[in-house]
């Protein structure tokens, strides 16, 4: 097998999140960022004013831009899967975003003016913004289960938060001093900001589940280099008009430069929907940090209560957010229900799975076992011994038996896993015990003084293989006469017992083959204890405790 064969097979068997082909040459993030620490040594040890940092903050400008869009649309078509959607539109995006630097350069280097109502610039910054935010809602679609919606809405209130705060405290003041007395030079002095917000929240989000950490490092700390250029944008708009050649620019060329090297990493996005969610200690650190929309308002209502009057602006901005916390209450709400169905549906599918799977085995294997002693019970009654032939006839009889009760072991459990109406548990579990006594001759007894139904499917699920697995090692093992069942509440615990009066056993030291292991596994998973009490001599009792709320004891399961 040659070198591409071998690459082949790795990217073929690679994961949904590998982002490129390993063997392209990566461009060293160092040299880049390098590039770019030079170029601001230079820009800050020119005089303020000079021309020339008007020439070093273009050149910057259009030179990232490109940088970021030739390095994302040449590894989007070597991506694996999704992940070629989030490069495309991210490349796109950088290059409407270059189209914008370009013409915005344009008009204040060679005094083309500006076009209005609509310049062509703010044109090119209008269809850029929504490929990125689009990547990013790609991007975490990706990295989290069914959360998109709710992070859109959280983008939006981010949105509207910086863009209340930066006109309150930027812009608002200084309409009449700046001139920024239309709509227009509103419009375009808040849309970078608050997109920008925007981004830099979604890639909190995608940063809050278990991605590589290098591709969040770069992508998150392009959109923070952003928003902070944002701000000192803002800073310099709320005194005059802004002038090329200024730190901002510098500083949006970083946030394009590493935005741009998130194409050089991979993005490992873990295939179990169980790891893709966001740990509730992360959450609740962003809730409280400076992009929460709350947090946000609650500053901006304390000064404003301290500097009488509050504008109006501010208070439809509250009420704004108070109807998103109310949508967003109600759609979280919605899609943890949505995504706890799906995480109990997808177990189910396994367990059905798993006892699928035994259930064949054990129908094979008992068949086969019965086939071959009834083959030697005819062999032996040919030869004329039909009194051998007789007892492997009743050996295979005994046999049958076993085996349709080994069989309703897995059976019995997937039963309970079905979608469909099985009988209740009481009956079911007297229907077992019935059986029991017809196939091994020990008499059955049932005293459950409190009803069954307040299990949920998995306990009960749990429980029926306790209670065959038991019943099994009594048949087996137990020597018994007679075989009890009870439930009874103790306080907040609902105990259900399993006992016999027959020969017992070390608990210490018990014979293999009793499954004893696999009960209390069995047991764990449901969130129930399961005690094992036995002694030689003196019977053996398997009780579950699951941990339930007070119930009224009822005589009998009804």
């Amino acid at each position: 097998m040659n070198q591409f064969d071998l690459w082949r097979e790795k990217v073929q068997s690679s994961d949904a999140g590998r982002l490129r082909d390993p063997r392209v040459p990566r461009i060293p993030p160092s040299v880049a960022l390098i590039l770019w620490a030079a170029g601001a040594l230079v820009f800050a040890s020119l005089p303020h004013g000079s021309e020339a940092k008007a020439v070093i903050a273009t050149i910057f400008s259009l030179s990232t831009a490109a940088f970021a869009a030739v390095l994302l649309l040449r590894a989007a078509p070597r991506a694996v899967g999704h992940e070629r959607a989030f490069l495309r539109l991210m490349g796109w995006g950088m290059v409407f975003r270059l189209a914008g630097n370009s013409l915005w350069s344009a008009s204040h280097l060679l005094g083309l003016g500006v076009i209005r109502p609509v310049a062509p610039q703010d044109v090119a910054y209008a269809i850029s913004y929504p490929l990125l935010v689009g990547a990013m809602l790609h991007l975490v679609t990706l990295a989290t289960r069914r959360i998109t919606l709710v992070s859109t809405l959280d983008a939006g209130a981010v949105m509207l938060s910086v863009g209340t705060l930066a006109w309150y405290f930027f812009l608002g003041p200084a309409t009449a001093e700046a001139g920024l007395g239309n709509v227009r030079d509103v419009v375009v002095a808040l849309s970078q900001p608050v997109c920008d917000a925007a981004l830099l929240f979604l890639g909190l989000v995608v940063a809050s589940t278990p991605v590589r950490a290098r591709f969040s490092a770069f992508l998150n700390g392009g959109f923070a280099a952003l928003l902070l250029a944002d701000a000192a944008y803002l800073s310099l708009r709320s005194v005059g008009p802004y002038q090329s050649g200024n730190w901002p620019e510098m500083l949006w060329a970083l946030g394009m430069i590493l935005i741009g090297l998130t194409s050089t990493t991979s993005l490992d996005v873990p295939a179990d929907p169980d790891v893709r969610r966001i740990q509730p200690w992360r959450i609740i650190l962003f809730w409280l940090g400076p992009l929460s929309p709350p947090v946000q308002f609650v500053i901006l209502l304390l000064w404003g209560a301290m500097n009488p009057p509050l504008p109006a602006y501010v208070l439809a901005g509250c009420a704004v957010l108070l109807l998103y916390m109310a949508l967003r209450i109600g759609l979280v709400s919605f899609v943890s229900r949505r995504v706890g169905q799906e995480r109990e549906d997808s177990a189910r599918e396994k367990e059905q799975s798993r006892l699928l799977y035994e259930l064949h085995d054990t129908v094979k294997q008992n068949v086969h076992g019965i086939s071959l002693t009834l083959r030697a019970a005819l062999d032996t009654e040919r030869r004329g011994d039909r009194e051998e032939a007789r007892e492997m006839f009743e050996r295979a009889l005994v046999s049958s038996r076993e085996a349709e009760f080994q069989i309703s072991r897995p059976y019995d459990e997937l039963r309970t896993l079905r979608s469909e109406s099985p009988p209740r548990t009481g009956d079911f579990l007297r229907q077992r015990l019935k059986k029991f006594e017809e196939y091994f001759g020990v008499k059955t007894h049932d005293d459950l003084q409190v009803s069954l139904e307040v299990l949920n499917p998995a306990e009960v699920a749990a429980f029926i293989r306790v209670f065959v697995e038991a019943c099994w090692n009594v048949a087996k093992h137990a020597d018994a006469r007679n075989l009890y069942l009870e439930s009874r509440q103790v306080g907040s615990l609902l105990i259900i017992r399993i006992r016999d009066d027959g020969r017992g056993f070390d608990t210490a030291d018990h014979a293999p083959g009793m499954g004893l292991r696999y009960m209390r596994q069995r047991a764990s998973e449901a969130g129930a204890d399961l005690d094992v009490i036995s002694a030689p001599g003196r019977g053996t009792a398997v009780q579950l405790r699951f941990r339930k709320r007070q119930n009224r004891p009822s005589p009998k399961d009804a």
